[in-house]
């Protein structure tokens, strides 16, 4: 089990020697990342949108408790993308590390899988990169979900196409056999269906796929008018690269959600034009956050600062996760697990990244779903109409 910080390391050979008196100066979060293995990627994402959120609430003097200043300070271990390496993680963070408060691992599987430890311990759990509404259906007291439920998304992008591009009846789906990616498709079909399209391929691959080349000459032969993958960023690069091969032409192309991050277009270059996806939250959404960041936009400078590039909902929502667990402690005036759970549950926050409300079943209720698309290597924003950036271009190039 491999720990990343030196501070991290230092702690349980310390333990001993801390002083109770200082030992409260520090408020600590315990995060399990998937830093290697195929979900490195996401994981680091996340670590960046955690770390931005730690070195802002301690810029400003770190988490108010009635007064009291705490430092805060994140627990760190690398789960290798191994569900149940996180599991493990979740215990001993819980059991040996004592932190009182939870940020999820990354994906809706491994969320769902360390929520039942977090549950059991009455550790509460804020998840950055879980948008599957059956992670959330275990009523379970402990579990909080910054993403809104995929419904919201396959919905704005099924009524936006079915809008703009009427003649658009015949639906290709082609997701990866994992919990996010699957659900997602499921909520598709269903919104789709609602709208009158004809779903005429709807299949699952394999994380070990390495050619998708029969898969997708079965779609060609099909002739769809919309394609819609979902998967890891780096299957969905070879899956536009294989397309282009193979010389499929489509009026829709949308993938979820790896044209959100810079280097789906910085592998597929020119084939990036055009290609659909979705997004829970961008920095042109601008909402203000007077607790934190001043605005979408100022999170966004200051992310750009740091890492040298735009953030993209992935980080915000890591980042929006730590700050409403701060705000809710702060709220709450207390550390205490119930006091802190009572605030998540009832309390409204206006972030940076938008209103986060944790309805019944701990999923943020707020719809703010993006659709975008990438144009001259630019990604914007296409609904909803008041962030529009562009109006929808039809088909992808060939080749």
């Amino acid at each position: 089990m491999k720990i990343i910080s030196s501070t991290i390391a230092a702690i349980s050979f310390a333990a001993m020697a801390v002083t109770p008196a200082l030992a409260q100066e520090t408020i600590r979060f315990g995060a399990p990342l998937a830093l290697t293995g195929p979900l490195a990627d996401a994981g680091n994402k996340s670590k960046q949108g955690y770390d931005v959120c730690v070195s802002a609430v301690n810029a400003k003097g770190g988490v108010n408790v009635e007064g009291k200043r705490l430092k805060l300070e994140l627990v760190e271990y690398d789960y290798q993308s191994e569900t149940n390496r996180a599991v493990q993680i979740v215990q001993r963070l819980i059991n040996v590390d004592k932190v009182p408060f939870l940020l999820s691992p990354y994906g809706s599987g491994d969320t769902k899988a360390t929520a039942v430890v977090a549950e059991r311990y009455g550790v509460p759990m804020v998840a950055a990169a879980a948008a599957t509404k059956t992670v959330f259906d275990q009523n379970f007291q402990n579990l909080f979900g910054v993403l809104f439920p995929n419904s919201m998304i396959t919905e704005a992008e099924v009524a936006y196409y079915k809008k703009n591009v009427p003649a658009a009846k015949r639906l290709a789906i082609l997701s990866l056999n994992s919990l996010f990616p699957k659900a997602l498709a499921g909520e598709l079909v269903e919104s789709a269906k609602t709208q009158g399209y004809d779903v005429v391929f709807n299949a699952s691959y394999s994380p070990d796929t390495t050619d998708f080349s029969n898969v997708l000459t079965q779609i060609k032969s099909i002739n769809p008018d919309w394609i819609y993958a979902t998967g890891y960023t780096q299957d969905l690069i070879l899956v536009r690269r294989q397309m282009a091969d193979l010389g499929i032409a489509v009026k829709i192309l949308t993938m979820t959600a790896a044209p959100a991050f810079p280097e789906f277009k910085d592998n597929v270059k020119l084939l990036a034009d055009n290609v659909t996806t979705n997004s829970w939250w961008h920095q042109n959404a601008n909402y203000e956050d007077a607790f934190l960041f001043g605005s979408s936009l100022k999170y966004n400078d200051t992310f750009k600062e740091r890492y040298k590039r735009d953030a993209t909902y992935l980080e915000a929502a890591a980042t929006a996760a730590c700050q409403t667990l701060v705000m809710a402690i702060e709220e709450a005036k207390s550390t205490s697990a119930d006091a802190v759970r009572k605030v998540l549950h009832e309390k409204t926050f206006d972030t940076f990244y938008g209103p986060i409300h944790y309805g019944a079943s701990g999923q943020n209720d707020v719809n703010a779903a993006l659709v975008m698309q990438i144009q001259d290597g630019k990604l914007l924003v296409l609904v909803p109409e008041k962030l529009k950036q562009g109006d929808l271009q039809i088909g992808v190039p060939r080749k």
